[in-house]
């Protein structure tokens, strides 16, 4: 039992160390762009599973999330969604993301509100 006890207290820890607070997405916008070619705004997101017509090579998945640290912590919007993939999208070296889909806030594990987002990451040929 206290094995198991640990095992999910640990697990939950490394969750909380991913998550990305709606306040630092501009500083992580910022380190990623200076990693990458393409601007972080320019990274389109489509929620439909073609872009380019179809003139793409896929990455993989790639999948954010943002969430408040506290409850007085600013909720996350979708545009701070949004942001967070296109970050996770520049760090695989990608132009766009098909099938992106963001979730409405909910509370995740040690966060009292925070929106996942997802989808496939493509590269333009």
């Amino acid at each position: 039992m206290k094995k198991l006890f640990a095992i999910v207290a640990l697990s939950a820890l490394a969750a909380c160390d991913t998550m990305t607070a709606p306040a630092d997405i501009g500083t992580k916008a910022a380190e990623a762009q200076a990693a990458t070619t393409t601007p972080i705004n320019q990274i389109q997101l489509v929620s439909g599973n073609t872009v380019n017509n179809g003139n793409f090579t896929v990455i993989g998945e790639v999948k954010a999330d943002v969430g408040k640290k506290t409850a007085f912590g600013k909720t996350p919007t979708v545009e701070d969604a949004q942001t967070n993939l296109r970050i996770k999208a520049a760090g695989v070296g990608a132009d766009a993301v098909i099938n992106t889909q963001i979730s409405d806030v909910t509370i995740c594990a040690l966060s009292w509100g925070c929106r996942v987002v997802s989808g496939t990451a493509v590269k333009f040929n």
